[in-house]
């Protein structure tokens, strides 16, 4: 009762924008299960770009938008960092703001491998950011290095 409180307290364009949140990592949940996630990614890609809209006035702040995303992850069972990284990077590019989405891999303290995905945005983390990311090595930085270490090789 206390959720549905807060949700009506919320101003119109705050409520649209938690709504297509929650509609668009819905969505991302879906699509990951019947599709690759760069495959997804494509399309989302294709999606905000014939859908943006919005005037620099008009929009939300970046953070605003990443709220949302955190918020509506709530109410949508198992949205882990991926789904929440590609409807961020969604919502940010119809809304006009740059977004890169980064998957990084690290080792945990056991030697196990671990990923995570967050979402840059004019230079800093907009979603998805941890206590210490510096030791999350970005996927596009280990294939840059593994091709250079393949081309020195040869």
């Amino acid at each position: 009762m206390k959720r549905i409180q807060k949700f009506l307290r919320l101003s119109i364009p705050d409520k649209l924008l938690l709504i297509h949140a929650f509609v668009v990592l819905t969505v991302v949940m879906l699509g990951l299960r019947v599709l690759p996630w760069l495959v997804l990614q494509r399309v989302l890609l294709k999606l905000a770009n014939g859908y943006s809209r919005f005037r620099p006035a008009q929009r939300p702040s970046a953070q605003h938008i990443a709220w949302t995303v955190q918020a509506a992850s709530r109410y949508v069972p198992k949205a882990t960092c991926l789904p929440r990284a590609l409807a961020a990077q969604l919502l940010l590019i119809q809304r006009a703001y740059p977004a890169d989405l980064q998957i990084g891999v690290a080792r945990d303290e056991n030697g196990k491998l671990e990923a995570h995905a967050w979402v840059t945005s004019n230079d800093g983390i907009i979603i998805g950011g941890v206590p210490d990311p510096d030791r999350f090595v970005p996927l596009s930085h280990m294939e840059k290095q593994s091709m250079e270490d393949y081309v020195s090789a040869a």
